[in-house]
């Protein structure tokens, strides 16, 4: 039973690590989605900032500045679609390490309860052992008392 303890002990120490990989693989996703939300808030700030330009160019009539304030909400419009989509992969990604990470999770809360199990199982083993040790000592002595008794009765 020792050695079935033995196998689980490092078996759920693998199943920690994995989990432990797990975890920092969902938190490397994670700080990458958030990163994507951050540039994407950028971007629309860009785009933003580059509206109350153009709003600005209109009104003093500065045809150059109004274009390239337009050429800069473009551009950032641009860019806020590719981030879009790179977010959308990234959610994507940290969703299946998510979904990873728990299922690593259970596999070694499985493996513990196991292991749990079994040692509570040898240890219950170990103290009927030496509860029948102890009694055989106790009657083997309890005979040989009786024994040299009736030994002693009979001379």
């Amino acid at each position: 039973m020792q050695q079935r303890l033995d196998t689980l002990v490092r078996l759920l120490t693998l199943y920690a690590a994995a989990e432990e990989m797990h975890l920092a693989e969902l938190q490397r996703m994670t700080v990458a989605v958030h990163e994507s939300q951050q540039a994407i808030k950028v971007e629309r700030e860009v785009a933003r900032s580059a509206r109350v330009d153009i709003r600005e160019a209109l009104l003093v009539g500065d045809r150059m500045s109004r274009t390239m304030a337009e050429t800069q909400q473009e551009a950032a419009a641009s860019r806020r679609r590719v981030m879009e989509l790179i977010h959308a992969r990234r959610k994507e990604l940290s969703d299946a390490a998510m979904e990873q990470y728990v299922a690593s999770r259970l596999r070694r809360e499985q493996i513990k309860r196991v292991f749990d199990d079994v040692a509570a199982r040898t240890e219950i083993e170990e103290r009927r052992r030496l509860q029948a040790a102890s009694d055989d000592r106790f009657l083997a002595r309890k005979r040989w008392t009786e024994a040299r008794e009736k030994t002693r009765i009979d001379r």
